[in-house]
C-alpha cells in the first residue's frame, strides 16, 4: 500500500501503455496474452479507473508472497520480518504497482506452490488450497510462458514429487490452457501467441550471427530468410545484446513469418551445425541474466532496467499525484536497477534456492515444488527469451531472495544453533 500511495497512480512504461490502449480500444492482439488485456479491462473499468488496477496488482502480489512464505517457512519473527522486508523492497512494491504481467503470473505460481507445499505437509488439499489453485489458473495465463513453465515443471515433478502432486501441476496446466484458449478465441485471434514473438529469439540469434563477417549463409539459406526481410536488414549487431532492430526494419514482413517458420528453423539449425561454439556463445550472451555471472560473458549494464521507475507520456492522463515524493521513491528503484547484475540474475537466485534446500534438510521438502517450477521457468528462459530481462525470472528472484533473507533473520535471532 505504501508503494502505491507514494507512487500513485503507479509506474507506467511502454508495455503498460500498449496494453492499456488495447484494453480501451478493444483491439486485442496476442503480443501480450489476450487474457491479460481482459484482466486490465475488467479491473480498471475499461481504463476509467487505472489506479484500481495498480492497487490490485501490488496487493495480490504481496498477498501471494506472504502466502508462499507461510507455507514454506515455520511461523515466527524471522518469517514475519522476512515477508515485511521483501514486500517493502522495489522487487515486490515497485513491480507490483506497474501494469505488467510479470508480477501477476508470479503471484499465480506462488499461490499454486503454497497450496501444493501445504498439501505435501498435510497429505491432502483443503478447500482453501483448491481456491488457491483456481486463482493460480487465472493469474498464470497473464504471460505466454506460464503454460510452458507448468508443463516443464510437471514433467520434472513426475520423477521428484509424489504422483498426486505432480498430477496437480498437470491439472493446473490444463486450467491455464483452457483460460488462454478461451480468451484468445474471444479476442478473435487465431493464435494465443504472435508468430513473430514465438520465434523472436531465433531471429535474434541469426541476425547476430550473420552480423559477423566470418559467418556466411548459403544461397539456399538466404532463400529461406528473404521472404521475411531483405539481406541487409537481417544483419543486426544490436541483436547480440538487445531487442533486434530487425523487427522495425523497413523490409521486415511480419505477416510472412508464420509461413516461413520452418525455413527459419532450418537455417538456425544449419548455423548451429557449422558454427556450434559461436551460436552457443551468441545465444548465451544474450540471455546472460539467466546464467551464472560470466558464463554468458561479462555482466552487461545496458539492458532495459528490470523495474520501470517513471510514467511515460501517455493519453490516459496518468501523472504522479505527489511528484516530489514519487521522485524520492524512485531512488531505491534506480538502486535496484543499478545492481541488477546480481539482484535480477535469475540463475544466482535459483542456485541459492538449491543450496538452501541442500544445506537445510528441514526446508528441503517445502522448497522442492518451488525448485522444480523455477527449473522449468529457467529452462524456458534459457531457450527462448529474446533478451535478458530480470523480471522474466521474477519467481526465482522473489523466492531465492526471500529464502536467504529468512535464514539470515533466523540466524540473527539465534534460532539456528
Amino acid at each position: 500500500m505504501a508503494w502505491w500511495a507514494v507512487l500513485y497512480p503507479g509506474l507506467f512504461g511502454e508495455d503498460s501503455l500498449i496494453t492499456l490502449e488495447e484494453a480501451r480500444s478493444g483491439n486485442i492482439t496476442v503480443w501480450f496474452t489476450a487474457w491479460w488485456v481482459y484482466i486490465i479491462d475488467a479491473l480498471s473499468l475499461n481504463t476509467r479507473a487505472i489506479p484500481l488496477l495498480t492497487l490490485a496488482g501490488v496487493l495480490v502480489f504481496a498477498w501471494s508472497v506472504r502466502d508462499w512464505a507461510a507455507a514454506v517457512f515455520p511461523a515466527g519473527r524471522a518469517r514475519t520480518w522476512a515477508i515485511v522486508i521483501i514486500c517493502a523492497t522495489p522487487l515486490v512494491g515497485g513491480l507490483g504497482v506497474q501494469v505488467r504481467h510479470d508480477a501477476w503470473m508470479t503471484a499465480g505460481f506462488l499461490f499454486a506452490l503454497a497450496a501444493i507445499t501445504r498439501a505435501l505437509r498435510h497429505a491432502s488439499f483443503d478447500r482453501w488450497d483448491y481456491a488457491r489453485l483456481a486463482l493460480a489458473c487465472l493469474l498464470i495465463p497473464t504471460r505466454h510462458n506460464g503454460l510452458a513453465t507448468l508443463i516443464a515443471a510437471s514433467a520434472i515433478g513426475l520423477f521428484v514429487l509424489p504422483r498426486r502432486f505432480a498430477m496437480t501441476l498437470i491439472a493446473i496446466s490444463v486450467g491455464v490452457f483452457a483460460v488462454t484458449q478461451a480468451a484468445t478465441r474471444a479476442s478473435g485471434q487465431p493464435h494465443s501467441i504472435d508468430p513473430v514473438q514465438a520465434v523472436e529469439w531465433m531471429m535474434a540469434d541469426v541476425s547476430c550471427m550473420i552480423a559477423d563477417p566470418s559467418v556466411a549463409l548459403t544461397d539456399e539459406e538466404w532463400a529461406r530468410l528473404e521472404p521475411i526481410a531483405d539481406r541487409g536488414d537481417w544483419r543486426q549487431p544490436v541483436a547480440c545484446r538487445f531487442v533486434s532492430p530487425l523487427l522495425i526494419a523497413p523490409s521486415f514482413r511480419p505477416a510472412a513469418v508464420e509461413a516461413h517458420m520452418t525455413g527459419l528453423a532450418r537455417t538456425w539449425l544449419s548455423l548451429g551445425w557449422r558454427y556450434p561454439g559461436k551460436l552457443t556463445y551468441v545465444h548465451a550472451r544474450r540471455v546472460n541474466l539467466f546464467l551464472p555471472p560470466f558464463v554468458g560473458g561479462a555482466p552487461q549494464q545496458d539492458h532495459t532496467p528490470f523495474i520501470h521507475s517513471t510514467i511515460l507520456p501517455n493519453n490516459f492522463g496518468l501523472e504522479w499525484a505527489f511528484p516530489r515524493i514519487a521522485e524520492a521513491a524512485r531512488l531505491p528503484l534506480r538502486a535496484w536497477n543499478a545492481m541488477r547484475a546480481v539482484l535480477a540474475n535469475a540463475a544466482i537466485w535459483l542456485v541459492a534456492l538449491g543450496v538452501i534446500a541442500w544445506q537445510f534438510p528441514r526446508l528441503r521438502a517445502p522448497l522442492m515444488p518451488t525448485l522444480i517450477t523455477c527449473v522449468g521457468l529457467e529452462l524456458g528462459l534459457l531457450a527462448t527469451a529474446p533478451i535478458s530481462e530480470g523480471r522474466y525470472g521474477l519467481l526465482m528472484l522473489v523466492t531465492g531472495q526471500l529464502a536467504l533473507l529468512y535464514l539470515a533473520l533466523e540466524r540473527r535471532s539465534g534460532i539456528i544453533s
